[in-house]
């Protein structure tokens, strides 16, 4: 069993604004917040115990009402700043769940088969990796970061898997590759020369990424690849919400 901490904190911006909803994790998608399909998700997985919520406490104090169980956590600031303040009520001893709220397409199987690939958990972090075909294949409208490897062409997931004991030790390392995430380009600048020549002739290799932020992490981190279409489907724009409303509608008609 691992505890799960869901990130849906987060104020203002184009799309709030257009939604006219204060946090993005509470925008209307048929009828329910966008949290809402996270944290049903969520209770239906059977390998998450514990699930805990960083955000708003008003809004969470709304979906605790109508039913939904999970611990709320106020947000603390920055990306970073609630995922320690959520690991903070994890258990310490065993590895622990940690996702954003905006990605309303996972669904039970989704997430177990996520954990599932992660065993035996021998690792401190593991986080998932998409090939762009599958991406591509599923959602073609959606415009994603993608990053070309010797392996194949990767985005990331917004999800991973990770020893909360190993994220309090090394937090200060983690700001800068958070700044970063989305900007593959200034993320390589923080890498050694060598690593930039490799991906700059399309010869940098999955395992040798895994390898250099596992020293840079002090921590033995693994890359999962996986073809979990849904945990990549994050909202950051109306485009995006477009496709997953008509995804959830699809759905529902089936």
């Amino acid at each position: 069993m691992v505890d799960a901490v869901v990130l849906a904190g987060g104020g203002a911006e184009p799309l709030t604004r257009a939604e006219g909803v204060s946090n993005k994790a509470f925008i209307d998608l048929l009828g329910r917040p966008m949290l809402a399909y996270i944290l049903e998700a969520l209770a239906g997985a059977g390998p998450v115990d514990k699930v805990i919520v960083v955000g708003p406490l008003r809004e969470l104090s709304g979906l605790l009402e109508q039913g939904y169980r999970f611990t709320p956590v106020a947000e603390a600031g920055s990306m970073l700043e609630n995922a320690a303040a959520g690991l903070n009520r994890s258990d310490q001893e065993r590895p622990c769940l940690l996702l954003t709220g905006d990605i309303p397409l996972v669904n039970e199987g989704t997430i177990t088969r996520f954990i599932e690939l992660c065993r035996p958990f021998d690792d401190d972090f593991y986080y998932p990796i998409l090939t762009r075909e599958s991406c591509r294949e599923r959602f073609p409208q959606m415009q994603r970061t993608y990053v070309r490897l010797r392996d194949g062409c990767f985005t990331g997931g917004n999800m991973a898997l990770l020893r909360p004991a190993w994220f309090a030790r090394c937090r200060h390392r983690l700001d800068q590759f958070v700044l970063y995430r989305k900007k593959p380009l200034k993320l390589l600048r923080i890498l050694p020369v060598g690593l930039i020549l490799k991906f700059l002739f399309n010869r940098l290799t999955v395992g040798e990424l895994e390898r250099y932020l596992s020293a840079m992490f002090q921590a033995r981190a693994r890359a999962v690849p996986c073809d979990l279409v849904e945990i990549g489907t994050d909202v950051d724009k109306t485009s995006d919400l477009e496709v997953v409303r008509q995804a959830l509608q699809d759905k529902d008609r089936q």
